[in-house]
């Protein structure tokens, strides 16, 4: 899976939860036969960050996660 891919897949489950205008992504939002595809996408995003090949800001303004 590219980064690219995984981005737009966490992007999916990315949810509000209301208070302070935080959000997160929602492995509840994930169905159960999908689960291993979202594991990996999350793999693939950590892996980037830690090989310094995206920051961590970077992957939350793509994915949705700042406000």
């Amino acid at each position: 899976m590219e980064l690219e891919q995984a981005i737009e897949l966490l992007k999916t489950v990315v949810k509000d939860n209301g208070v302070n205008d935080e959000r997160h992504i929602d492995l509840g939002l994930i169905p159960v036969e999908k689960r291993a595809l979202f594991e990996k996408a999350m793999v693939v995003s950590k892996m980037a960050i830690i090989e310094g090949k995206l920051s961590q800001e970077d992957f939350k303004r793509l994915v949705h996660l700042d406000i």
